[in-house]
């Protein structure tokens, strides 16, 4: 005779649930290094705008754009 298998939890996430599970998690880290950010004096709040050389984004140049989508495209 074969034993039957004890079912602990039934609940089955959906990818939906988790998709929203992770948002929630990634907002709340966000929020959190924001909040260090703005203790430690790394970026300031000036006319409702957050100003820092970390929030600063690194432009790739245009050949180097061209290449990647290039690249991209060809695979």
């Amino acid at each position: 005779m074969s034993s039957r298998l004890k079912v602990i939890n039934t609940y089955s996430p959906s990818a939906g649930h988790l998709t929203l599970a992770m948002g929630e998690r990634l907002q709340k880290a966000a929020g959190q290094d924001l909040k260090n950010k703005l203790e430690s004096g790394d970026i300031k709040l000036i006319n409702g705008k957050y100003i820092g050389e970390s929030l600063k984004v690194n432009r790739l140049p245009a050949l180097k754009r061209r290449l990647r989508k290039a690249y991209v495209s060809a695979q």
